[in-house]
């Protein structure tokens, strides 16, 4: 008896195997049958594509758990017009996962996942753009598919690149991960509707050239998720041609020159598509940090327009901006100014900190910015400034410096007046109030041990100094005070002076121009100078 229900038992365990095994043939079978069916209907879909050409080696299709994938995927499409831009690139993967075989009855696909593997994208600019043609755009509503909805659309591992045919722009990107989750599309209002704080993107690399071929920047990485802080680290901003020719290339105007190297940057928290929605952008707070920065001013040549003050560039932005605070630390500031081939001033900072809060184009804006820098062995300096945005850019602030050695400053003063300076500079104190028009500083300056000397070498930019730099040196001495206070217990010399800006003097050359004709009324003989107009 016993052995009989075994014997019934083993039966029907075959059975049951036999029965899934066969089964399990029809829906591999199935699944080879509908992936040849789906790659067929895909390979005549694409084909249908007005200037495309997209292939892939292969279609896997599971119908147990609805997911479908590509391989080997290879994309080129060209603009017959020559209008838009023409692409290339390859993906080694598209997944579709668990794709709702009840939407697709209902006019629309639901899946939970889009996988794109390591995507590399080619695009090359269009040239001139050539006159639109009448083409008949394939209507939506011809599709059978209304909706496509996705529970998230990814990309891992991707690659850009951008290139022009006319011009050296070119753009080139590495190690991108992209991440949308909850993302639809609607075919026939031809809209995209997704939950815009959930998100993520990062890359590895960023290399982009301008169109003009002037200047180029340089990442290392940049990441930001979920309308979290934005991330960027090892950035390289500079121009890619020398200083002399970027004025050039420009046309022979005035132009600025600069090389800037940023080792962390990092905002609060940003929700990056709903400002792009909104047209307003408001970050709470930026942080960088880099080791150097170098800004040249060439000003051999008169500038195209008027120089914009910083807050009139900044009213000329469209939509509304608020930065609530900016901090920087950087390690060395070098501003070079430059107004012949031999007429060199270089203003050189260390351990520069700048603090700059409420930028806006708001009107009524009181922007406060704060520069400290410097130490023990190269001086410090402390400067602080109100900007308010009202027509007249009403400014106010204060400048101390000290522990300064004039020869640091030689490089600066030689050019501009022929002559090099020694000095132990104790203090300089600075009040200073006016507009985008004219400035006035109560100045004071603490020195002793001043001695000039003129520049006498080949390049000098006077020559009748050089050739008698003796006897003019002579005389200087004898016309400056070497020192203030005069005497010990005397009160110091203080001096009053109002300094118009020209517009078309950059803006900070017209700070350090009020700078310079502070010391200069100061050394120079006579009583205290209540006023002296450029």
């Amino acid at each position: 008896m016993k052995t009989s229900d075994s014997s019934k038992r083993n039966k029907a365990l075959k059975r049951v195997a036999i029965g899934l095994v066969i089964v399990l043939a029809v829906l591999i079978l199935g699944g080879v049958v509908l992936s040849r069916i789906a790659e067929k209907k895909l390979h005549t879909a694409l084909a249908d594509i007005p200037g495309a050409q997209i292939d892939f080696k292969g279609v896997n299709f599971s119908p147990i758990l609805g997911n479908l994938k590509l391989r080997d995927v290879t994309i080129a499409l060209r603009d017959s017009t020559g209008a838009g831009p023409g692409i290339e690139g390859r993906i080694e993967a598209v997944e579709l996962e668990r794709l709702s075989w009840k939407s697709l009855i209902h006019g629309e696909a639901s899946a939970k996942r889009l996988l794109i593997r390591e995507p590399l994208v080619q695009m090359v600019l269009a040239g001139k753009k050539a006159e639109k043609k009448d083409t008949a755009a394939p209507s939506a509503e011809a599709s059978f598919l209304k909706k496509v909805s996705l529970s998230e659309l990814r990309v891992e591992k991707g690659g850009i690149g951008l290139d022009s045919r006319d011009n050296p722009m070119k753009v080139s990107a590495q190690g991108i991960t992209f991440s949308v989750r909850d993302i639809g599309l609607l075919l026939e209002e031809k809209r995209v509707e997704y939950n815009d704080s959930i998100y993520s993107f990062a890359l590895d690399s960023l290399d982009y050239i301008d169109a003009a071929g002037l200047s180029r920047i340089r990442m290392g990485h940049l990441a930001t998720a979920d309308a979290g802080p934005v991330k960027a680290q090892a950035m390289h901003l500079y121009n890619c041609v020398s200083q002399e020719e970027v004025a050039e290339r420009m046309g022979k105007v005035s132009a600025m020159w600069f090389d800037v190297k940023v080792d962390t940057l990092v905002t609060s928290p940003l929700n990056l598509p709903r400002m792009v929605r909104d047209e307003h952008v408001e970050v709470d707070s930026v942080y960088l940090s880099g080791p150097d920065i170098v800004l040249f001013q060439d000003d051999r040549y008169p500038p195209a327009v008027p120089y914009d003050t910083f807050q009139e560039g900044l009213n000329k932005l469209k939509i509304p901006l608020l930065i609530k605070q900016i901090d920087a630390r950087i390690k060395a500031f070098t501003f070079i100014w430059e107004t012949t081939h031999i007429n060199r001033g270089t203003f050189p900072m260390h351990e520069v900190r700048i603090a700059i809060s409420s930028v806006s184009n708001a009107p009524g804006n009181l922007m406060k910015m704060g520069i400290k820098s410097g130490n023990d062995q190269h001086g410090r300096l402390d400067l602080s400034l109100l900007v308010r945005n009202n027509k007249e850019e009403s400014t106010q602030g204060s400048m101390k410096i000290s522990g300064l050695d004039a020869a640091r400053l030689d490089t600066f003063v030689r050019p501009l007046f022929g002559a090099t300076a020694k000095a132990d500079i104790h203090q300089i104190d600075c009040t200073f109030k006016g507009d985008k028009h004219q400035m006035t500083e109560d100045f004071c300056m603490l020195y002793d041990n001043l001695t000039l000397h003129a520049w006498n070498d080949s390049s000098a930019p006077y020559k009748i100094v050089a050739k008698s730099s003796g006897f003019v040196s002579f005389l200087a001495n004898m016309a400056v005070a070497n020192s203030n206070p005069s005497k010990a217990g005397k009160e110091p010399k203080k001096v009053e002076v109002t300094f118009e800006r020209d517009p078309m003097v950059p803006y900070p050359s017209y700070i350090i121009q009020n700078l310079t004709m502070g010391m200069l009324r100061t050394v120079l003989p006579g009583g205290s100078v209540r006023k002296a107009k450029k």
